[in-house]
């Protein structure tokens, strides 16, 4: 029997540290660390949990590892910066083996090679290599890699070759995240998103500095960076802060009690971002001929710019991971040390859903009800869809928690909260559960076979792309309907997620509408839930009706 080849990866920078397994090259596992320790984005936390699971999934041990592939270069970093190597080390000591194996948890097993992989490589990596294309451009957007921002790169069988990169001083990640200061609703916990919900509300109208240029992105009208090209970020927060300022009513940074006057900056903003994403990736066009594009990085979570872009025409296919954060960069590192060992016998498989986390047996779930003293009433699955259908379709809004649990940043029906999303008044609830502002928008899943009745757009199993509701359909699921008349729809396909579509008939039964509410199961400030126990305490301690967990279903008296 020919010996299996596996390849851990790992983010393990200060922030939305993750694991992922491959076997042979295919994805078999992959989570994140926030999910175990819940802390949100697990800053300052190595993925040791999340690769211990990872592990214990697959039933093998530390020493089993032919690889571990690391989602950054740090000694590229460290050059970058103009530190030494023993400055590095101390300085950045996030890939210090025994901070990514500590021995209470990895006992003294042989620690497998660990190999670094450049940042924007291991984004480029983990949108190409599960999109299923043959070759595709791949546009790389976040706040920095070691020595860059924005990358341009081609992928074909063969691998990823880098076209181009722009640099750090004229980063996207870092101009929205700045714009998210101005506004007042920036956190480390990441709230980006929050900003894209509230462009929906104005209309761009103001000077904003950014625009995409021969040279890539820049920040027009912002000084230069330093002669070495390597300026502090905290300065160039506030050089673009003070143009903000200068420039965008109110004129004033951080005034969050005061939202809506930002509302017109916000849609300057959004409006910036999306014209450069589109910028780049006409540039990537011109340079690949090809027709397919990958997004990778943290402003590929922009959905309203993936919508853009898709209905642009300039590539007729657009994939995006739904890890496309930093989370993802330790799937993109294990696929490329994965190509290498694998050599020619290298093939991954095309990602078609995102439910690649925990799952939890029966017996545990029944365990941990009772321990909560919980009457709970186990069903099969026809009558616990029903069931949930018929509280859902009377007004209720449940937890559901079922099967293996998502990556990335949301609720993809296997920790999630559901609505009816023919009462507006569901948003409302739902907002209130979670302790959301109540301008934010939700999200629908929708049957595949009925996407094209409610939406234009393009097909996603992530949620990860913008779509414009169907004028004529719009008032039969105001709950999901944002202010533009957009949503962020998740296709739900029954051979990737039998149970939730199952959910979705059951509910079509009962009204005649595919389609529910769906927003993550958390609250404010929280990861998704990923044990039974976080999902029951967030029942107990909220007014959710009903929680649907493996095959138990439990009520409100």
């Amino acid at each position: 029997m020919t010996k299996k080849t596996w390849v851990a990866g790992l983010n393990h920078g200060a922030h939305d540290s993750a694991a992922a397994l491959l076997c042979d090259g295919v994805l078999v596992a992959a989570t994140e660390q926030e999910r175990f320790t819940r802390r949100k984005r697990a800053i300052d936390q190595p993925p040791v949990d999340a690769l211990a699971w990872c592990l214990e999934h697959a039933g093998i041990t530390l020493a089993d590892l032919d690889a571990v592939a690391l989602g950054s270069d740090l000694d590229v970093l460290g050059a970058w910066m103009g530190l030494s190597p023993e400055q590095r080390r101390a300085e950045l000591p996030l890939d210090d083996p025994d901070r990514l194996f500590p021995t209470e948890l990895f006992g003294s097993e042989q620690r497998p090679p660990v190999i670094p992989v450049r940042h924007h490589l291991a984004h480029a990596a983990s949108c190409f290599w599960p999109s299923g294309f043959e070759e595709a451009a791949i546009l790389v957007l976040d706040n920095r890699g070691e020595d860059s921002a924005t990358t341009l790169a081609y992928g074909t069988r063969d691998g990823i070759q880098t076209l181009v990169s722009y640099p750090v001083e004229h980063s996207l990640g870092l101009f929205y995240r700045i714009a998210t200061q101005y506004v007042g609703l920036y956190s480390k916990d990441g709230n980006a998103g929050k900003l894209m919900g509230l462009a929906s509300y104005g209309k761009p109208r103001y000077p904003v500095a950014l625009r995409h240029s021969a040279d890539g992105p820049i920040w027009d009208g912002v000084p230069a960076a330093t002669a070495s090209g390597r300026e502090l970020p905290p300065q160039r927060t506030q050089q673009l802060l003070s143009y903000f300022a200068e420039h965008a009513y109110p004129y004033a940074i951080g005034l969050s009690d005061d939202i809506t006057a930002y509302v017109d900056f916000a849609a300057s903003v959004q409006s910036a971002v999306e014209e450069t994403i589109l910028g780049l990736a006409a540039e990537l066009r011109d340079r690949t001929g090809s027709r397919n594009i990958c997004l990778a990085g943290g402003v590929a979570l922009n959905c309203t710019a993936n919508g853009r872009l898709a209905g642009s025409g300039l590539f007729d296919n657009v994939f995006v991971q739904p890890m496309a954060h930093d989370a993802g960069v330790g799937l993109g590192a294990a696929y490329e040390v994965a190509r290498q060992i694998a050599a020619d016998d290298f093939a991954p498989q095309r990602m078609t859903h995102a439910l690649w986390g925990p799952e939890f047996s029966d017996d545990q779930i029944a365990a941990a009800l009772a321990a909560r003293g919980l009457d709970a009433r186990r069903l099969d699955e026809d009558e616990l869809v029903s069931q949930v259908a018929r509280i859902v379709s009377a007004g209720g809004v449940a937890g559901w928690h079922q099967g293996r649990s998502e990556v990335g940043p949301r609720a993809l029906g296997g920790r999630s909260l559901i609505g009816d999303p023919r009462r507006r008044e569901t948003l409302v609830r739902l907002n209130q559960v979670k302790n959301r502002e109540m301008w934010r928008p939700l999200a629908p899943s929708v049957l595949a076979t009925s996407f094209d009745k409610y939406f234009t757009g393009t097909p996603n199993p992530f949620m990860i792309m913008a779509a414009s509701v169907r004028e004529e359909v719009r008032s039969q699921i105001p709950a999901v309907v944002h202010i533009d008349g957009s949503a962020r729809p998740q296709v739900v396909d029954e051979a990737d997620q039998p149970r939730y579509a199952a959910l979705l008939r059951a509910f079509e039964t009962e009204t005649g509408i595919p389609v529910l509410v769906n927003t993550s199961y958390n609250t404010a400030g929280m990861p998704l839930v990923n044990r039974p126990e976080e999902s029951i305490d967030v029942f107990m301690n909220t007014d959710l009706d009903a929680l649907a967990i493996g095959s138990y279903l439990v009520t409100r008296r």
